[in-house]
């Protein structure tokens, strides 16, 4: 059911989060220490990589595949029916590896183009964010396929994500240091002589690190060594770096082992920390009290500032109704609730569902690239809103080729739409939510008490909904149909959209007691409720009462282990709107809103 990509008989991921910029070490830094200067003599870190060894497929080239390659041609997930997760597949594709013919491997040449040529791998869709392989990459790569392609028997790739563009000492290799060497290797414990807690005494011997040569550090070496060799590195009894940590070392060191001459390293456990802040702390900070808003209860364009996005909210005027439908309907669904009296009070709902515009300002952390790129002096606004936490990187594009501007989000997980809502709250200093359930529907029906709010007929559907009949297979931009009578778009179709509610089975015998503002608090992480059918679902699922629990197999697909908590890889026709209620909720109640503590703490575990 997904759209096939443009590029979809290409191989390179399509998928990235961070670029590489050309790295200029302070050669100057070294030149104190006489063996840098002999090295920069006869070496100039600008100049194109070359190795000083044969390529070895398992320490040169996967890292390369999987870092870059593997996420969009795997058995799951083979763009272009093409492999590149195991060897029989990989070789199999025509022309992608031709042993001997680097030129003409596709898996080669595609690097080589002109970023701005349609065929350039990996493509540079987003320019702040997608990057080319850097020169050593691209020369690995030519010199493996050149010697023979050599690509052992039954060793198979994972998907790993991409590494920054540009390595930062403090950020990015900093860290590994100090997780996995210098608790061995500082001022109180100096096993082997060697110390990696400051510039000075890392760089003190000529071999611990080589500036442009990873093949001559030992400080990378040792680390790719088989674990039972007795120079193995991190020694017996610790856990050996994982891959992507030996890839950001060797990155670090081929792009000339920048080390701040202020930076002091101390030894530090790997463990879980809280990744962002809490939702009461956020509370707080925003000013938030509980009552109701002084705004004008009127529709209102909202304007993320440091972008060009905006989206339109429109009140919805609370009161009764009946939610669910009747029994004596003879369309209704099974887990449609029976009619029973409810009453919501007033609030405001996005016009549209969240597109990808919106969504990847925090999915994607754009909102502070933007910052960053137009070089805006710092606000509060922007200090809580980068300290909302943020989504680990996607391994596939998440819209699947369907189509990413002006195109509903999708494939989130309730958790990251919730999170989603505290980050819009911490950007725009408005209390933003998902709907309860019986919000969405009490919008969706808009005063009417028929199947659809445009009636009873499903015929009438094309005219207001994207179904499976309609959709050409792939969800569509937003506002295209007829709106409901509130003037709410896409309601019915297009993209589920998640709702803050357990999923439970309804009751066989109706309530006849009036419920106010319910809301059924999750308890399980399946299943959860979404609403409103979508382009893949036929009229039932359209209709105003029609729900639908998640299931764990949405995420099939996610190659992770743990599965993430952001992603529902297989779930392309879930999304989401926002709601802000015109009454802010207690302190005490925020956590029935936003993601509780619990939930945040919990991430790094999940």
């Amino acid at each position: 059911m997904i759209k096939k990509s443009r590029r979809s008989d290409l191989f390179f991921s399509q998928r990235s989060n961070f670029e590489i910029l050309d790295h200029k070490p302070n050669i100057n830094q070294y030149m104190k220490y006489p063996i840098f200067a002999r090295h920069f003599v006869a070496l100039s870190l600008f100049s194109s990589f070359s190795l000083s060894a044969e390529v070895e497929f398992i320490r040169d080239v996967k890292p390369i595949l999987e870092h870059n390659c593997v996420s969009c041609h795997r058995a799951d997930n083979a763009k272009g029916k093409i492999r590149l997760d195991e060897k029989a597949p990989a070789f199999a594709a025509d022309e992608l590896i031709v042993p001997g013919k680097p030129e003409d491997s596709s898996l080669y040449w595609t690097t080589t183009l002109p970023v701005d040529d349609d065929l350039f791998m990996p493509p540079i869709k987003h320019p702040e964010k997608d990057y080319p392989l850097t020169k050593s990459e691209k020369k690995i790569l030519s010199d493996w396929i050149k010697d023979g392609a050599n690509w052992p028997d039954g060793e198979k790739l994972e998907t790993r994500k991409r590494l920054p563009k540009k390595v930062d000492f403090a950020e990015h290799v900093q860290p590994i240091l100090e997780q996995n060497c210098v608790a061995c290797h500082y001022e109180k414990k100096v096993k082997g002589k060697l110390r990696l807690d400051s510039f000075e005494h890392a760089f003190a011997a000529e071999h611990v690190i080589v500036p442009g040569e990873p093949l001559e550090s030992d400080l990378w070496v040792l680390c790719t060594l088989p674990p039972d060799d007795e120079m193995f590195m991190p020694p017996e009894g610790n856990d050996p770096l994982s891959a992507t940590d030996l890839f950001m070392l060797r990155r670090w060191i081929e792009e000339g082992a920048d080390w701040p001459e202020s930076a002091q390293l101390l030894p530090k456990k790997k463990n879980f920390t809280v990744l962002g802040m809490l939702p009461k702390d956020l509370y707080r900070e925003l000013g938030f009290a509980p009552g109701k808003s002084k705004d004008d209860f009127a529709g209102y364009r909202e304007e993320i500032k440091t972008s060009s996005v905006n989206f339109e909210m429109l009140p919805v005027k609370g009161g009764d109704f009946l939610m669910g439908s009747p029994s004596d309907d003879p369309k209704r669904g099974k887990n449609e609730y029976l009619s029973h009296p409810v009453q919501v009070s007033d609030f405001w709902m996005g016009k549209h569902e969240v597109t990808w515009d919106e969504y990847e300002l925090w999915m994607l952390n754009l909102d502070k690239d933007n910052r960053e790129y137009k070089k805006l002096e710092k606000t509060k606004a922007d200090g809580l809103s980068d300290a909302v936490t943020k989504p680990t990187a996607p391994y596939v594009d998440m819209s699947f080729g369907m189509g990413k501007s002006g195109h509903p989000a999708i494939c989130m997980t309730q958790l990251s739409a919730k999170m989603y809502c505290m980050w819009l709250s911490a950007r725009t200093g408005k209390f933003y939510r998902l709907p309860t359930e019986a919000e969405w529907e009490y919008a969706c029906k808009a005063g009417t008490k028929t199947a659809y709010s445009f009636g009873n007929e499903s015929k009438e559907l094309s005219n207001h909904s994207w179904h499976v009949g309609n959709s050409r297979f792939k969800y569509q931009k937003i506002g295209q149909k007829s709106p409901n009578p509130l003037g709410l778009y896409d309601m019915h179709g297009n993209v589920w959209e998640w709702v803050l509610d357990q999923f439970a089975p309804p009751p066989e015998v109706a309530s006849k007691v009036l419920k106010v503002n319910p809301l059924v608090a999750p308890n399980t992480l399946y299943p959860r409720v979404v609403k409103g059918g979508s382009w893949d679902d036929g009229a039932s699922s359209h209709r105003s009462a029609a729900r639908m629990g998640s299931e764990e197999a949405w995420k099939q697909q996610d190659p992770q282990i743990p599965k993430s908590v952001w992603y529902h890889t297989d779930a392309i026709f879930v999304g989401f709107r926002v709601v802000r209620p015109r009454e802010v909720p207690a302190i005490e109640d925020i956590e029935k809103f936003w993601p509780s503590e619990e939930d945040i703490k919990a991430i790094p575990q999940r």
